[in-house]
């Protein structure tokens, strides 16, 4: 009910609460200022709490059509929720061990020893053991034991069979050791030549340490064990040998001794000489030399550097001096060389630069590369230098072979390695890919002592180690970081012609069989190495970082010379992987194909698991095959996937579908006869039967699957993009998307009037009150653009006729809704006359109602993506030679878009449809709004009356206090149940009620003295403080309305004083003359300027044009009066006249008339130069030919400026004016102050003027 009093203190909104709104309202997503028009799952989300709360209605509403717009937006989240599932089974999978290789890998041929091989190789281990040399150094084990019973446990040697086959071994004859010497370079050498510099060249032997009878005696010493008695019983002549050695230097020459005799015979092997370098103080040589040993414990190795001074060959000397029976010592050998190498002339002998002396009984096992300084043969000889040695030990076994050759020993070393890993895997008590491979000491001691043993270089070493480890590998998937390593030491250590041909063909097929167990595991890529598994991508990673590495690798390129490149042969893979791995895929989805629904389900499946797959293609596998091996994964597999998928995917289409598929927008549109109820589905609408009419959701399911792969499209290069044909899936789902369209229309009629019928009350989580009927049409319109936005149709023109139908649709929607409910209102009495008129909750309710459902328009633009559709449209219309270029492609034209298209474009645009719709639920609001204003107009017609017949006494404050009393009672439930927006237009529609009684007071009451004016116009002022709230009330731009501005001027002229009116009337009249812009009456030509000094107004009235005329004969005899006005501003001062100018309409006059006034006079608000043209007239009254008027505040001068004369001036041309009498302007009320004499007195004056003009 309309409230007069309250019982409780109400807060005031010109107290600036708006009406006693909380601060709580603001924060409503539905009451904010200002707040934008709530859309999309931001609504959803603002009104999860009430389908929480109250899911009766909800569910009835959503079981009258079947759920149907549910199911179809729950599309996306069902994607989504299969991702997440992914996800979290992929999560689960990422710690899990990788699938195990062999069983997806090709199966190794097997290589295994014979019992008698086995034996052989087990007595070459214990044959090694036995006879170990060098000394420990490197980290190898020392101890013989450790050494016996770990190749015993490797082996899985009985002890009896150790003990038998380690009698075998001892049986054996020792090998013979050798000093493999690498003369590597020398520097700082002495010049001896005449240029600077010196030819340089080596003689190097090895220097025996006792007779040979005492090497028979001594025998060979197989251990550092068996050696520590040996050299305590020798130090003591060691020492004594090193001391005399000390004190005489060996050299090849010496003085005095030229004529040596040769006693003794010396094997001429024993010596080498290596190439001279010339013309250098630094020489590189880098020569190998080897020299058997006798006893390595006391021999030494002894080297001369000597400058070559003659054109004889030192090798050939040496060759000479080699056929020479024997010689009495090393020491004579050497120096026979010498002097053999010389010419008949002594004069020319080679010049001595140093020599080195070094013994070999601590040399280690591991060999040594050093520096030695050279020595001179006395202490008296001046030596500089020295020269950079490699030492190494090794053995070999008198068995009639070329010392060169040690293939079996290759070999053996290899099957050795392989031994050894086995047993280390056997012991290994976790997965063998996690074995970092590393060897215990003393696996690596034997392997070491078998590789210096039977001289296996250390590329022959990296070689075993590759092809052992490989070996094992295909047998127990090893770590591909160590093979890797291994594969970088062989390219480390390789240098051409390092290996012979038989070990090439060795590595060769090592390489091979690597690489085709490898690609075996390439073409199960997916299920071998998925991303999902941390481990096993990483695997696959150094995997494909191996097969880099071999095909970048000198070695590889020598041994396989015809290979293939990676990049072919991986690509080649990849591209037959694919093939199978779809044709399996494809398989089994198929095969579950019982019934449509289940090959619709099957195509999905398909759909799904190749998004999966070209997901894992482009984040995973593409940048790990374009890094190691320059295959453009993702690129390859799109294209193979794409092709196969297109054919599959349209024949299953066509099988589900048939002829639908391939019809196109044109037909369509044509069969659905503008899309409003095509005969064919007539019976089916008007079922009552919640499924009797529904599209298939998998349809659409399949068509998000397909949308998805097809964006993967995209990301291929521009070239290739032109080429796939999936990018044109949309075509298939044409008529599914009108019939979609078609159904969605009837079925949201069919729920907007049930959502009205079972609307409830709903309390929301902000004040602002609503009902569920508005909460279910606006999540129905956001369930249907939420739809068409996962759609995403790709052909922008295209979509326009879908567009445009599903706007047109949801608009009628709207208005449908706000019918509804105004008839519902109607049909309560709320616009019956007749009754009490209540302001309800439910009232409010349903003003809000239509108000949330209008905004819920507002954000289509942008969902319906309107601007880009529209300027594809019209591009598409405009460019005819699009049509032959889309026709091939599947674009858009506009023959593709059909006739339907064109017409639905040319009617009407998609903003003129919501335009048009949120006018009419704008309306409708206002109907109520309305006639909530209506129903209070008697009270403020009251209140206003008693405003203005209040005491004169009484202050405006008080005199309007019951209005807004009245009005602040009653705004507060409005305030506290409307939407801000609505509450808004209450406001304003009160405000237009207030303003109209205000104005009838003023137009019909009889007229007032101004004090009670003044006190109307202070109450005006209250009421607009009262309405803006501070701000939280009417916004300052709907309060200053035109009629508000109207009255505020109206009462501002009634509360002032005659005179002011009547000044007031003269600055009308001047800005009357300012915006006047025709010279339908005619138009004066003058001047004015003011002198200052003299207080002297000048007037010059020159001419006129276009008179009207005002005799018989149609011309007139007219002259102009000059005056100043108002009279109390200018008391005494005379009207002058110009001369009369006979028969003219253009008379030119040329007069000058001065006027004593002051310049405050002239300033006074309104004081005005008044120009009266009139007709003179000899028998009748003159007539009256128009006015104009001058503002004296613009006359030059009066602002005490200096003016020349009249000469400087401007002509003023002002247009002549006829009197007219205004409704509400100062003139009006100055003729309704009927009790005031001079108002009285100007009226007569002005009306005997507009007797005149008539």
């Amino acid at each position: 009910m309309l409230r007069r009093n309250n019982t409780e203190p109400k807060p005031s909104l010109s107290r600036g609460s708006a009406g006693g709104r909380s601060s709580s309202t603001s924060s409503s997503p539905s009451s904010s200022n200002g707040s934008p028009p709530v859309s999309g799952f931001k609504m959803l989300k603002m009104i999860k709490s009430y389908y929480q709360k109250s899911t009766s209605p909800r569910c009835r509403v959503q079981e009258s059509d079947g759920s149907f717009f549910e199911s179809y937006t729950a599309l996306a989240w069902r994607q989504e929720n299969k991702r997440l599932r992914a996800a979290s089974e992929d999560d689960k999978e990422c710690d899990r061990p990788p699938p195990v290789e062999i069983q997806y890998a090709i199966k190794p041929q097997a290589h295994t020893l014979s019992r008698k091989e086995f034996e052989l190789l087990y007595i070459e281990v214990l044959y090694t053991i036995k006879h170990k040399i060098g000394t420990t150094s490197g980290g190898h084990s020392p101890y013989i034991q450790d050494l016996f019973q770990y190749a015993k446990e490797a082996f899985g040697v009985s002890p009896e069979d150790h003990a038998r086959l380690l009698a075998r071994a001892t049986e054996e004859k020792p090998p013979i050791v050798i000093l493999n010497v690498w003369v590597l370079e020398a520097c700082g050498l002495e010049a001896k030549d005449a240029d600077g510099y010196s030819d340089p060249y080596c003689m190097l032997g090895i220097m025996p340490g006792r007779e040979a009878a005492d090497d028979e005696c001594l025998g060979t010493v197989s251990s550092d064990e068996e050696l520590a008695a040996s050299k305590v019983k020798d130090k003591d002549q060691r020492e004594r040998r090193h001391s005399s050695t000390s004190k005489q230097k060996f050299s090849l020459r010496r003085k005095g001794n030229k004529n040596a005799v040769v006693k003794d015979l010396l094997p001429a092997k024993l010596i080498k000489t290596t190439q001279v370098r010339p013309n250098t103080l630094n020489p590189m040589w880098n020569e190998k030399f080897r020299f058997d040993l006798d006893d390595y414990h006391v021999d030494r190795l002894h080297l001369d550097i000597w400058d070559h001074d003659d054109e004889f060959s030192v090798v050939e000397a040496a060759k000479k001096l080699n056929e020479v029976s024997g010689f009495k010592g090393l020491g004579r050998f050497f120096k026979q060389v010498a002097q053999s190498a010389r010419s008949k002339d002594d004069t020319s002998v080679d010049d001595f630069l140093g020599s080195v002396n070094i013994m070999l009984d601590d040399l280690p096992s591991t060999g040594v590369t050093q520096w030695y300084p050279l020595e001179g043969r006395s202490a008296r000889s001046n030596v500089q230098g020295e020269i950079q040695l490699r030492l190494s030990l090794a053995t070999r076994e008198d068995r009639g072979i070329p010392e060169e050759d040690n293939w079996t020993d290759c070999r053996q070393h290899e099957d050795l390695m392989c031994i050894f890993i086995e047993y280390e895997l056997r012991r290994y008590n976790e997965a063998s890919y996690k074995w970092t491979g590393d060897l215990p000491q003393v696996a690596k001691t034997i392997l070491h002592q078998h590789a210096i043993q039977g001289d296996i270089t250390e590329v022959q070493q990296a070689v075993c180690r590759w092809q052992a480890y490989v070996r094992k590998h295909m047998e127990h998937p090893l770590s591909y970081e160590l093979l890797h390593n291994l594969l970088l030491d062989l390219d480390r250590l390789y240098e051409d012609g390092s290996l012979s041909r038989e070990e090439e063909e060795e590595l060769a097929e090592a390489f091979n069989n690597f690489i085709d167990y490898s690609k075996s595991l390439l073409k199960k890529l997916r299920e071998v190495y998925p991303p999902t598994n941390k481990t096993a991508f990483r695997r696959l990673h150094m995997m494909l970082s191996c097969l880099a590495t071999i095909h970048k690798m000198a070695v590889f390129k020598k041994c396989c010379p015809f290979h293939r490149e990676l990049h072919s042969e991986v690509l080649s893979l990849i591209k037959k992987s694919n093939v199978e791995w779809y044709d399996r895929v494809y398989s089994n989805c198929k095969a579950h194909a019982k019934s449509e629904e289940e090959s619709l389900q099957g195509l999905i499946e398909l759909c799904n698991q190749l998004n999966s797959d070209i997901y894992k293609a482009y984040h995973n596998y593409n940048s790990l095959f374009e890094e190691m091996t320059g295959v453009h994964y993702f690129q390859v597999t799109y294209k193979q996937m794409e092709k196969a998928l297109s054919v599959d995917m349209k024949k299953g289409l066509e099988d589900e579908l048939g002829e639908e598929v391939n019809q196109d927008t044109e037909k369509i549109l044509k069969a659905n006869d503008c899309l409003h109820e095509p005969s064919s589905l007539g019976p089916l609408l008007a079922s009552s039967q919640p499924g009797a009419l529904n599209l298939n959701t998998g349809l659409f399911e399949l068509y998000m699957n397909l949308q998805e792969f097809s964006r993967y499209g995209r990301l291929l290069p521009h070239s290739d993009i032109k080429q796939l044909s999936i990018l044109n899936y949309y075509h298939w789902f044409k008529c599914a998307v009108t019939k979609w369209l078609i159904i969605a229309h009837h079925r949201a009629d069919r729920r907007i009037r049930k959502a009205v019928e079972l609307e409830k009350v709903a309390h929301a989580e902000a004040a602002v009150k609503y009902s569920t009927s508005a909460v279910d049409v606006c999540c129905c319109f956001t369930q249907i653009t939420e739809f068409w936005k996962q759609l995403a149709w790709p052909d922008r023109a295209g979509a326009y006729p879908f567009v445009y139908k599903l706007t047109e649709d949801i608009c009628n929607g709207a208005k449908l809704y706000a019918d509804l409910v105004h008839t519902k209102l109607t049909e309560k009495g709320y616009y019956d006359d007749e009754g009490q008129f209540d302001v309800t909750e439910e009232l409010c309710i349903t003003i809000n109602n239509i108000e949330q459902v209008r905004r819920s328009l507002k954000p289509l633009p942008t969902l319906l993506d309107f601007n880009e559709i529209q300027q594809a449209v019209e591009l598409a219309r405009d460019e005819p030679l699009h049509h032959a270029h889309q026709k091939k492609g599947g674009g858009s034209n506009p023959q593709a878009l059909g006739d339907a298209a064109i017409g639905l474009l040319g009617t009407a645009s998609l903003q003129g449809i919501i335009k048009m719709a949120d006018e009419s639920m704008v309306n409708k609001i206002r109907q109520v709004v309305d006639r909530v204003a209506d129903k209070m107009r008697p009270d403020i017609k009251k209140d206003v009356f008693h405003l203005n017949w209040a005491p004169e006494s009484l202050p405006a404050e008080e005199a309007v206090g019951d209005l807004l009393e009245y009005l602040d009672s009653n705004l507060l439930t409005l305030n506290k149940n409307l939407l801000k927006t609505n509450f808004e237009r209450i406001l304003s529609s009160i405000w237009v009620e207030v303003l109209e009684e205000f104005r009838e007071v003023l137009d019909t009451e009889e007229m007032r003295p101004p004090v009670f004016y003044q006190r109307m116009f202070q109450a005006l002022s209250l009421l607009v403080d009262f309405l803006y709230a501070n701000g939280n009330g009417l916004e300052m731009e709907a309060i200053l309305i035109e009629p508000f501005e109207n009255l505020r001027k109206e009462l501002t002229m009634h509360k002032m004083d005659t005179l002011t009116l009547i000044e007031t009337f003269y600055v009308e009249k001047n800005e009357q003359q300012t915006h006047t812009t025709s010279s339908d009456y005619g138009v004066l030509n003058v001047r004015a300027v003011y002198r200052f000094d003299s207080h002297t107004l000048f007037v010059e009235v020159l001419s006129a044009k276009d008179l009207i005329p005002l005799d018989a004969n149609g011309l007139s005899d007219p002259y102009v009066l000059v005056s100043l006005g108002p009279d109390h501003v200018f008391p005494g001062i005379s009207t002058q006249s110009t001369k009369i100018v006979k028969k003219t309409l253009n008379p030119m006059f040329d007069e000058s008339f001065e006027f004593q006034v002051l310049p405050s006079q002239c300033t006074h608000h309104g004081a005005t130069l008044i120009f009266t043209v009139m007709d003179h007239d000899l028998v009748f009254q003159n007539d009256f030919g128009g006015e104009a008027f001058l503002a004296l505040a613009d006359v030059h001068g009066v602002g005490g400026e200096e003016v020349s004369g009249y000469d400087a001036l401007s002509i003023a041309t002002l247009s002549l004016l006829l009197p007219k009498a205004s409704d509400h302007g100062a003139l009006d009320v100055l003729r309704r102050r009927t009790w005031d004499g001079v108002a009285q007195d100007f009226i007569k004056k002005r009306s005997k003027i507009e007797q005149q003009s008539t």
